[in-house]
């Protein structure tokens, strides 16, 4: 066997060793062809599924001859061949950034356990180079990992084998096997940054420094090991504000700044994707720490974002219409078939009760509920409970076929009606917003 898949062979990562379907990334340039080749030959060792993946962007007159290349490779190897046509849409990214994103949504598409990408070790230094220019910090300086989940679809494995091996030694391999690859014009164009980088940049640095990339891939790997204890860290912080309940953020005013930027960068990357810019997240948290228990909004890729009581929502756009509900009536019966839950409380209704026709509909400014105390409009019991201002206008009530106010969803019963033991309408939605221990 040639050394290089043998190498491969022997530093599989545990993941890897047990995938039963891996999906190589193939464009049909020389790096991808080689991976595949490689996968190819080992799939038998590999004990999985070997298949690969095309995606056509359509940014140049010769792509649908790179598909056709793509077919006839895979064919000649025995190999599947998933292939999509995208459509890319630069809208600010650069058009470079565009076709990554929405090549890495095809891949989120996969069947797979593992996507494979052609990654090298000179891609490595490039991409260690392009974050320093652009003023990157640890996780962009840390470059490439050889395995990590896909940030589209967690449940998939990016797995880049490739990363020890140089592109020369690529171009050795595919020159030994008689691999014949397609070449892309635009990765001889020098507008794009990475290509000055490739083509004029680190030549010039190399005839200074001739070990300028052993020197690059030692820096990564600490810069991984150390982007690894930070993460360790943000995780012990996540756990610490973080509950059934949510972001809990007055605990996450108790940690130090620097500490409160990365665990806020996690959250809202999980719920985002990716954050507008380093204004944007230094602005965040200013305005996280200095509300308290204040309420603030923003808008977050096509999400709300509001902190209010010490909590931090995430809601979709045009969420009143999603949470205020729409009058209707029925027997209990009809209201579980809708997805509403009777749950046991303290004092609730009794069951004769719940067994009449019951209407929900949103609270209305006439409406009074009995407490102990006194009657009380049902927002005052809602501020008394402890509900967000924002959410209280949606809050369902329980009435009987009359029009008369019996229980707030998730809260409480009027308590001319309560008994011991009795049950409450509860709609899941709105649990996230009752804390842990209401009034």
């Amino acid at each position: 066997m040639h050394p290089v898949p043998a190498a491969v062979l022997r530093s599989l990562p545990e993941a890897v060793r047990r995938a039963r379907r891996i999906e190589a990334a193939l464009s049909g340039g020389l790096d991808s062809v080689v991976l595949l080749h490689i996968l190819a030959q080992l799939k038998d060792r590999l004990n999985a599924e070997i298949s690969a993946v095309h995606v056509h962007h359509g940014l140049h007159p010769e792509a649908d001859g790179w598909l056709g290349f793509c077919r006839s490779y895979c064919a000649a190897l025995g190999v599947p061949l998933r292939w999509q046509k995208v459509i890319v849409e630069p809208a600010g990214k650069g058009i470079e950034a565009a076709a990554r994103q929405a090549r890495y949504r095809v891949f989120a598409q996969s069947p797979a356990d593992i996507i494979a990408a052609a990654h090298h070790a000179d891609d490595q230094t490039e991409t260690f180079f392009l974050a320093a220019l652009r003023g990157g910090g640890l996780r962009a300086l840390a470059a490439m990992p050889e395995l990590r989940p896909l940030a589209e679809n967690p449940a998939l494995q990016l797995w880049r084998p490739l990363l020890p091996y140089t592109r020369a030694e690529l171009a050795a391999y595919a020159a030994e096997h008689r691999l014949e690859y397609v070449t892309d014009p635009a990765n001889s164009d020098p507008s794009y940054l990475r290509n000055w980088l490739r083509h004029d940049g680190l030549p010039h640095w190399r005839r200074h420094s001739p070990q300028i990339d052993r020197h690059i891939r030692t820096a990564v790997a600490l810069l991984q090991d150390e982007l690894a204890v930070l993460q360790e860290a943000v995780e012990v912080d996540r756990q610490a504000v973080c509950d059934a309940h949510g972001f809990h953020t007055e605990r996450w005013r108790q940690l130090t700044p620097a500490r409160r930027r990365q665990s806020i960068r996690l959250l809202l990357l999980e719920h985002g994707g990716g954050l507008k810019n380093k204004a944007f997240l230094a602005d965040f948290c200013r305005v996280l720490y200095e509300i308290g228990a204040g309420e603030a909004q923003w808008r977050l890729n096509g999400q709300i974002l509001i902190a209010s009581r010490n909590r931090l929502y995430f809601l979709p756009e045009g969420w009143q219409r999603q949470y205020t509900p729409a009058a209707g009536q029925g027997g209990l019966q009809e209201w579980q078939a809708r997805g509403w839950q009777f749950r046991s409380f303290r004092r609730g209704l009794p069951p004769e009760m719940l067994g009449q026709t019951l209407r929900i509909r949103p609270i209305e400014s006439r409406d009074l509920i009995a407490t102990p105390a006194g009657r009380k409009p049902p927002k005052q019991i809602l501020h008394e409970h402890g509900i967000p201002p924002f959410i209280r206008s949606c809050w369902p009530l329980l009435t009987d076929a009359e029009n008369r106010p019996l229980a707030l969803a998730n809260l409480c019963a009027d308590s001319r009606f309560a008994v011991s033991d009795g049950r409450i309408p509860c709609d899941p939605a709105f649990d996230r917003f009752v804390p842990p221990n209401p009034a």
